[in-house]
């Protein structure tokens, strides 16, 4: 009889471990950055059209040629570039194609209150990972994220590559095009987390890629550096 105890126990145990668990949501990755960075590979990889009629889509990338950014929130596109004039364009359409290009799909979203104390990049990360059982993510997928409120400073940049230039680096992409820094600027940051995607989806530095945009839908873009603010908001997919 001690045996079959043992046996409802683990098996009551096991059912209530599998019911805490949840997956992540799925996360396509069409390019890379080091075929990018390595083999200077700029051709697109995937259409964006397709996604057009597509819900809850929340998306980042690169345009093909690396004309430009690629950031979806809720599958509203805002695919911002740079004009002929050097002005700082904003396209509402998903008539674009992408030479990388990172997407999933949310339909909720668990809120949480980003702590004071995690003002930059590295220390979101290790926020995340500790907050992350909690939450019911596995920080061994990859993953992606909301962040909203009052940026402190953000550091940006808009691609817009030079097509005879062959020899690429982190650096130069982020002086090949528009670029600025923000300070105190609501606005809505997607993105996306892995521990094993270095120099796929992410830099070889850092387990995150984010881009941004202002809450006055002016100014989308990729995220260089970031100082969090005081008041902001996480979510993180449920």
């Amino acid at each position: 009889m001690l045996w079959i105890k043992r046996l409802l126990l683990l098996f009551i145990g096991l059912t209530f471990w599998s019911c805490e668990q949840k997956e992540n949501p799925p996360v396509q990755i069409y390019g890379a950055l080091f075929e990018i960075m390595h083999k200077g590979d700029l051709s697109s990889k995937i259409s964006l059209n397709q996604f057009d009629n597509d819900a809850n889509i929340f998306a980042l990338g690169a345009l093909k040629d690396l004309e430009g950014e690629i950031l979806i929130l809720d599958s509203k596109p805002f695919i911002s570039y740079e004009t002929s004039n050097r002005e700082l364009g904003i396209s509402n359409d998903y008539n674009h194609e992408a030479a990388l290009y990172v997407s999933t799909v949310v339909n909720n979203w668990t809120e949480l209150k980003l702590p004071t104390n995690v003002n930059s990049t590295e220390q979101l990360e290790k926020y995340i990972e500790e907050i992350s059982s909690d939450n019911h993510i596995n920080i061994e997928e990859p993953f992606p994220f909301l962040i909203k409120g009052v940026s402190s400073e953000v550091n940006w940049h808009i691609i817009n590559w030079d097509s005879k230039d062959t020899v690429h680096s982190h650096q130069k992409h982020i002086e090949s095009g528009l670029s600025g820094v923000l300070e105190d600027t609501p606005m809505t940051i997607l993105g996306f987390y892995s521990k094993n995607h270095k120099t796929i989806f992410t830099h070889h530095t850092t387990f995150i890629h984010m881009h941004f945009l202002t809450d006055d839908e002016k100014i989308a873009g990729h995220i260089d550096n970031i100082i969090f603010g005081d008041d902001q908001t996480l979510y993180l997919p449920n």
